[in-house]
C-alpha cells in the first residue's frame, strides 16, 4: 500500500516549483491515483495541487495529510505527467506552467462542459427590410459581420435584451453551437471522396502508409512545392491511420488557415473532427477536450496548442507548414510544437509527418543527414505550374526618379488585374519593426563582423548595435560600400500600403488582413470567405496571407519589400526571406488563368531572393547550411537565450552580468555571448538585455543551467528585473 503522494502545487510561483510530499490518509488510499487534483495544506491555508506519483516511502520525516480529493476523475494521464517533466526540463519552465499549457483551465477546474449556445442571423434575416427598426438592423448587421456571438457578448456591444427577444420571435436569429455547427452540418452530407493521386503523391502516400504499418516511431519530411497536393496526401494518410484503429492529429500554423482546413477535413471525415485553437472560448475548448478525451473525436485539427490534445492511440501526427515560427510558443513554457509532437510520436510509436514547400533547415538537415525519411513532390496538381517571378531592383527605381513604394512594374500589373477583373495579393512583412540602416543607392546594410547579422539602429544613442555579441558602430553619414549619401532608416507596414493603394485607386475594393484587423473571433473566417467569394479584388496582408490559402482567381502577388525580413538582426533572416517569398509566390497561378509574382527589393542579387525567384530550395539550402556550419549556428548547435527586462536600466545590466558570471563556469563547454542589449532594447519603458549560450547538445547542461536559475531567483535582495530563459529561440529580437 502506497502511503505518500508527490504533489505539485497549483500556484505560479518559483517558491513552490518543486514536488511536495504529503501523507495519504487511510480513507483516501484506495481512491487516490496519479493525475488527480487534491486539496492540500500549504503554510496556514489550504490550496489545490496535482498528484504526480504515489510513494511507498519518503525521506521527509514530518508530513502533513492530504485534505481531500477535489475531483474523482484524474485530470492528468500518465502520458501527460511524463510530458510535464520533459517540458519543464527542456524549456526551463515551472512544472505548473507546463501543466497549465497542456490542460484547459475550465477542464482543470473540474467544471462539466456545457454545449455553449451562440446567436447567429437566420437565412431570412438578410432578406428582411429592417430600415424602420434600426436597433434590430444593428443587431443583425453585427451577427452577419461576426458570424455568431454569445448572447452576453451581443448585449455588451449595445444590443438590448428586448431587441434580441423581438428578433427571436420574428425568427430572424437562431441559436447554434459554433463548436460543432460545421460538424453537424457535414453529418447531414456524405463524406467527400478521396481524389485520385498523381504519381508523386501516390509514391509519398505509399511510403507513409508503410511507416504507419510498422508500429514504431518514424519522422518523415514531405517536401512538396506549393500546390503539389500535400493536403490530399495528409487526408489519405489519416484515413489509413483511422482504418488501423488509431487516431490522428493535424497542426496548422495559423488560426487564419483553420476555416479552410476545417472545410477540407470535416468534408472528408464527417462527425469525427474536433477543433482546438486559441480563439475558442473556455467553454468551447473544454467541450472539445472532453469529446477528444472520451474518444468521440478521432481526428483533431488545430494550431500550436493542439499538440497537447488528449488523444489516445495516436497513429499519425501531421504538422503542415512545419517551418513556420508560429509553432514556437513565446510565453512559458516556450516549447516548439514540432519537438513536442516528436516526443508524443515516440511515446505512441506513431508517425510524425512534417510537410512544407520550404522546410526548416533543421528538418531538412535531419532528413538528409540524420536518418529521417525524405519524400519529395516537385510537380503541381493544378493546371498551371509554378508562376514566373520578376525581381524589381528598387535602387534602379530610385535612380530613375521613381520614389513611390510601388515599382512601375507592380503598378502596371495591378492595373492589368483590375482591367481583367481578377484578384491580387500584396504582401508586406510586418516583422520589419526592428529598423536597420540601408543605402538606397546600392542596397548596402551594415552587418556585424562576428555574427553576420544586420546591426540595429538605436536612435536615442545614434549607434548601431549587434544584439548577439554587443558590437557597436556609429551610424555612417555616407555608405561604406559605394560612398552614396542616401542613407535611410528602413521600415514599412500594411497600413501604409493600404493608404497608398487608396490614393492611387480610390474605387478599388480591398481587404487588409493583419493583427490589427483580425482581433475578433470570426475575422479570419470572414475575410477568407469574402475574398474567396470575390467581394474584394485586392488582399493586403502580413505573413497570415502568405501560406495555405487557395484562391484560384489570384493572378498577381506583389511583395512590397522583401528586405524587411532579409535585414532583421537574426541569423535566420535569409531562411525566413526565402520561405516567405516562396510561400507567398505559391498563392498565385492556382487556377486556369495562371499568374505572376513581382518582388521588390534593394538586394536583387542576394542568394535567398535569387533562389526563391527560381523556386530552387536545394540551391538555397546548400548555400545557407554551409554558412550555418561555418558560424556554428543551428542545426549544428543549440542556443539558450537568457533575457533580462526591467524599468531600471542599471539594475537590468547588473542582474544580467551577475547571472552571466555564474553561467560561465557552469557551462564551460559552450560559448557565452553577452550580456548585450536586445535588438528591441526598450519596449513599453522596459529595458531588455540578453545573454546567449551556444554549443552542441545543450540539453546535457540543463541541470547546471537550472541550478543557476534557482540561484538567481533566490538572490537577496532581489533585482526588480524579470528573467526568462528560452531554449532554441526562433526569434532573437
Amino acid at each position: 500500500m502506497r502511503e505518500y503522494a508527490e504533489v505539485i502545487i497549483d500556484l505560479v510561483s518559483n517558491a513552490v516549483d518543486q514536488p511536495f510530499h504529503y501523507r495519504i490518509p487511510p480513507e483516501l488510499r484506495d481512491k487516490l491515483t496519479p493525475g488527480m487534483k487534491v486539496k492540500v495544506p500549504l503554510g496556514n491555508r489550504g490550496t489545490e495541487g496535482y498528484v504526480l506519483r504515489l510513494l511507498q516511502e519518503t525521506t521527509i520525516s514530518s508530513l502533513r495529510d492530504i485534505i481531500a480529493i477535489s475531483d474523482p476523475e484524474p485530470v492528468l494521464t500518465g502520458e501527460q505527467i511524463s510530458l510535464l517533466h520533459w517540458l519543464s526540463n527542456r524549456y526551463y519552465c515551472r512544472k505548473i506552467d507546463a501543466l497549465h499549457a497542456m490542460v484547459p483551465v475550465s477542464f482543470r477546474q473540474g467544471k462539466k462542459p456545457k454545449e455553449p449556445q451562440f446567436l447567429t442571423a437566420s437565412p431570412s434575416a438578410a432578406e428582411t427590410d429592417l430600415n424602420r427598426a434600426p436597433a434590430q438592423k444593428e443587431a443583425i448587421d453585427i451577427l452577419i459581420s461576426e458570424g455568431s456571438l454569445p448572447r452576453k457578448k451581443l448585449e455588451e456591444l449595445g444590443v438590448k435584451s428586448s431587441t434580441i427577444r423581438t428578433l427571436e420571435k420574428r425568427g430572424l436569429v437562431e441559436y447554434i453551437s459554433p463548436v460543432y455547427s460545421r460538424v453537424n452540418n457535414s453529418e447531414q452530407k456524405s463524406a467527400t471522396m478521396p481524389q485520385d493521386l498523381q504519381t508523386e503523391q501516390a509514391g509519398s502516400f505509399k511510403r507513409i502508409s508503410e511507416a504507419l504499418g510498422q508500429n514504431k516511431p518514424k519522422r518523415i519530411l514531405l517536401h512538396g512545392i506549393t500546390a503539389s497536393g500535400k493536403t490530399e496526401v495528409y487526408m489519405q494518410s489519416i484515413a489509413a491511420c483511422l482504418e488501423r484503429g488509431r487516431t490522428a492529429l493535424i497542426l496548422v500554423p495559423e488560426i487564419a488557415l483553420t476555416p479552410q482546413m476545417i472545410e477540407h477535413f470535416e468534408g472528408r471525415f464527417p462527425g469525427t473532427v474536433s477543433v482546438l485553437h486559441s480563439r475558442l472560448t473556455p467553454a468551447e475548448k473544454a467541450l472539445h477536450w472532453q469529446k477528444i478525451k472520451s474518444g468521440e473525436a478521432g481526428v483533431v485539427l488545430g494550431a500550436r496548442s493542439a499538440v497537447f490534445a488528449p488523444l489516445s492511440q495516436i497513429g499519425l501526427i501531421v504538422i503542415d507548414e512545419e517551418h513556420e515560427t508560429t509553432y514556437k510558443q513565446e510565453e512559458a513554457p516556450r516549447y516548439h510544437a514540432r519537438d513536442v509532437a516528436w516526443w508524443r510520436a515516440r511515446h505512441h510509436r506513431a508517425v510524425l509527418l512534417l510537410g512544407s514547400a520550404t522546410p526548416s533547415l533543421e528538418s531538412y538537415y535531419g532528413a538528409t543527414e540524420k536518418g529521417d525519411l525524405l519524400l519529395s513532390m516537385n510537380a503541381r496538381v493544378t493546371p498551371v505550374q509554378l508562376p514566373p517571378v520578376q525581381v524589381v531592383d528598387m535602387r534602379q527605381e530610385l535612380r530613375e526618379n521613381h520614389r513611390k513604394i510601388f515599382s512601375r512594374l507592380l503598378l502596371k500589373e495591378l492595373e492589368g488585374v483590375m482591367e481583367r477583373d481578377e484578384q491580387a495579393l500584396l504582401f508586406i512583412n510586418r516583422r520589419g519593426f526592428a529598423g536597420f540602416v540601408l543605402c538606397r543607392e546600392c542596397g548596402y546594410v551594415v552587418r556585424c563582423p562576428s555574427c553576420d547579422v544586420s546591426l540595429t539602429l538605436h536612435l536615442d544613442r545614434q549607434l548601431m548595435c549587434c544584439h548577439y555579441c554587443g558590437h557597436e558602430a556609429p551610424v555612417p553619414q555616407t555608405c561604406p560600400d559605394c560612398g552614396g549619401i542616401k542613407i535611410r532608416y528602413f521600415s514599412a507596414g500594411t497600413q501604409r500600403v493600404e493608404d497608398e493603394i487608396k490614393k492611387l485607386y480610390p474605387k478599388i475594393s480591398l481587404i487588409r488582413m493583419d493583427s490589427d484587423t483580425t482581433t475578433s473571433r470570426q475575422a479570419h473566417s470572414r475575410f477568407y470567405h469574402q475574398f474567396r467569394e470575390r467581394k474584394a479584388s485586392l488582399l493586403i496582408g502580413t505573413q497570415m496571407i502568405a501560406k495555405g490559402f487557395d484562391f484560384p482567381d489570384v493572378t498577381l502577388v506583389g511583395v512590397v519589400a522583401a528586405d524587411t525580413a532579409l535585414n532583421l538582426p537574426d541569423f535566420r533572416a535569409p531562411e525566413r526571406t526565402f520561405q516567405l517569398l516562396t510561400q507567398v509566390s505559391g498563392r498565385t497561378a492556382r487556377g486556369e488563368r495562371g499568374g505572376k509574382v513581382v518582388v521588390q527589393t534593394y538586394h536583387p542579387s542576394h542568394y535567398s531572393i535569387l533562389a526563391a525567384a527560381a523556386h530552387d530550395y536545394r540551391t538555397f539550402y546548400a548555400e545557407e547550411i554551409e554558412k550555418r556550419r561555418q558560424l556554428a549556428y543551428p542545426p549544428f548547435t543549440d542556443l539558450i537565450r537568457v533575457l533580462f527586462s526591467g524599468s531600471d536600466e542599471k539594475a537590468v545590466f547588473e542582474a544580467a552580468s551577475w547571472m552571466t558570471a555564474l553561467l560561465e563556469p557552469a557551462v564551460e563547454s559552450a560559448d557565452i555571448m553577452g550580456p548585450a542589449p536586445a535588438s528591441l532594447y526598450r519596449i513599453k519603458d522596459m529595458f531588455r538585455v540578453q545573454t546567449v549560450i551556444k554549443g552542441e547538445g545543450l540539453t546535457r547542461i540543463s541541470p547546471a543551467v537550472k541550478k543557476v536559475i534557482r540561484a538567481y531567483h533566490s538572490y537577496k535582495p532581489s533585482w526588480p528585473v524579470r528573467m526568462t530563459v528560452d531554449f532554441n529561440p526562433l526569434v532573437v529580437l
